[in-house]
């Protein structure tokens, strides 16, 4: 890994939160995890899919019942760090899922995924989705989170072109994606809404040590 420079990931932050994202700094992914399932653990449950069996908990702002059970879903963790993730899900009641996320496309309360660097001049993440339950991970879930080790940050866009580059020469194909803060629109009436079109919010972790 890269050294950390200090000055990319002080103005990742302040840029990052200047568009509403929150930014966390942690030792480690033990640390990550832990912050995931705390961030599902407090926040109000999603509503449901007409058709979902499952319980069904007090109706929501739409009028349409909550799904009891709360779902974090982590499609590209490591497998030692899922087992890790899930074992502190089932401590709190918490779903986790891996894959099968087509099934839960009303929402799920919290998406876990990785982002490959940051651009410290505009806090942005760039993620790579070719899974699909990657990609709704970050795209029908309530909460987004975004684990980003602190030494990827870069300072700017065209100082990431070395690494797309060789991004796309490993996949031509690939789906890759930068992500700044959470969903945001104003598309209807000009007037700025946040949600409408994925994570209410965004939340970065960014981890000191990457491999821990």
């Amino acid at each position: 890994m890269p050294p950390v420079n200090q000055e990319c990931v002080d103005l990742f932050i302040a840029r990052a939160e200047a568009v509403a994202a929150t930014v966390q700094r942690l030792p480690n992914m033990a640390a990550a995890l832990q912050y995931a399932v705390d961030v599902c653990a407090r926040k109000a449950p999603c509503e449901l899919l007409a058709d979902e069996d499952v319980a069904k908990g007090p109706d929501g702002p739409n009028k349409v019942p909550t799904r009891v059970q709360k779902i974090l879903a982590a499609p590209d963790l490591a497998d030692e760090d899922f087992a890790a993730l899930s074992a502190a899900c089932e401590a709190q009641g918490i779903a986790c899922r891996r894959d099968g996320l087509r099934n839960h496309l009303a929402g799920i309360d919290v998406g876990l995924t990785t982002a490959r660097l940051g651009v410290a001049v505009s806090g942005t993440c760039l993620t790579v989705g070719d899974n699909e339950d990657t990609r709704l991970a970050g795209m029908i879930s309530e909460i987004h989170i975004l684990i980003l080790p602190a030494s990827r940050i870069y300072p700017d866009l065209p100082s990431v072109a070395g690494p797309l580059r060789e991004r796309m020469a490993e996949r031509p194909g690939s789906y890759t994606v930068f992500i700044t803060g959470p969903s945001r629109t104003a598309d209807i009436e000009r007037v700025s809404a946040v949600g409408v079109h994925g994570p209410l919010e965004l939340h970065i972790v960014l981890l000191e040590d990457a491999h821990g």
